[in-house]
């Protein structure tokens, strides 16, 4: 489903570049770099897993962690840029980001482990204004701001091993269709006429939540399969931990997962006159 977004968004693409090519001037422009996602609710429930386990754990028994965070990413994005003036410009991106992390941690009860790997990506869909300010020479300060959508994918795997059920598996939830907004500043250097080269500050935002989709695994040495919804509720009032089940407990404070996918990156880019 997602490759099928991605076609559909580069046709797009090529057809307003096809549709305005004749009417003003146009430009190309290539961004590539990193991004740090803000991760959301997977963030919160590593926290919780970890204070609630050190509150449980016997007096002979010994925590082990790396719950890593939710963070650093890869990022692409390919835009058509229309001038609108000397200073101004619109335009119309696509792009692709993608994050993944895996966080464990483990206690000597029963040999108990959880391993969670979760793999975020997304495909934002924007229209763009562009301002820019000249600095002197061949310099420009850039300001940006875009709103749009953005398809939204995730790819959970994730693990127990004990010495009673052990248990592995895959939940791929349904891709989302969310809305996205994004601004930032940046500075462009003319390295001739048509071509220069950027760098961009920016900041997004973007959330999924009331994520449903298949699972399939393995519970004991026996497969299993499915369709489940991922939550979060509170321990005894004060932990977030994180689920996925095929009906909703009965838990209080229990409500959809919330997993955030705006954050802050860093992108080179060469903008190509045509």
């Amino acid at each position: 489903m997602l490759k099928l977004h991605k076609t559909l968004a580069f046709l797009s693409l090529c057809v307003l570049l096809a549709a305005t090519a004749q009417a003003g001037s146009l430009s190309l422009k290539f961004n590539l770099g990193g991004t740090y996602l803000m991760g959301g609710d997977y963030n919160k429930v590593l926290d919780g897993w970890r204070d609630y386990e050190l509150t449980v754990i016997g007096p002979a028994e010994t925590f082990t962690d790396n719950l890593d965070k939710l963070g650093l990413g890869f990022q692409a994005s390919a835009e058509v840029i229309y001038e609108l003036g000397s200073n101004m410009a619109a335009g119309l991106e696509i792009g692709y980001f993608s994050a993944s992390v895996e966080s464990w941690f483990s206690r000597t009860w029963h040999d108990y482990k959880l391993t969670m790997n979760p793999t975020f990506s997304a495909v934002p869909i924007l229209a763009n204004f562009h301002y820019f300010m000249p600095l002197g020479g061949a310099l420009k300060l850039h300001g940006t701001a875009g709103l749009g959508i953005m398809l939204a994918h995730l790819n959970m795997v994730y693990a127990i091993e004990d010495t009673f059920t052990p248990y592995n598996g895959t939940w791929i939830p349904k891709d989302k269709v969310v809305f996205t907004a994004k601004a930032g500043i940046g500075v462009e250097y003319g390295l001739t006429e048509t071509i220069s080269l950027t760098f961009d500050l920016l900041g997004r935002l973007g959330e999924i939540t009331d994520l449903t989709g298949e699972y399939e695994g393995t519970f004991d040495g026996v497969p299993y399969s499915g369709t489940a919804t991922g939550y979060v509720y509170d321990v005894v009032g004060l932990y977030p931990i994180f689920i996925m089940t095929e009906t909703m407990p009965a838990y209080p404070n229990i409500r959809a997962a919330k997993f955030g996918l705006g954050g802050l990156s860093a992108l080179f880019g060469v903008r190509i006159g045509i």
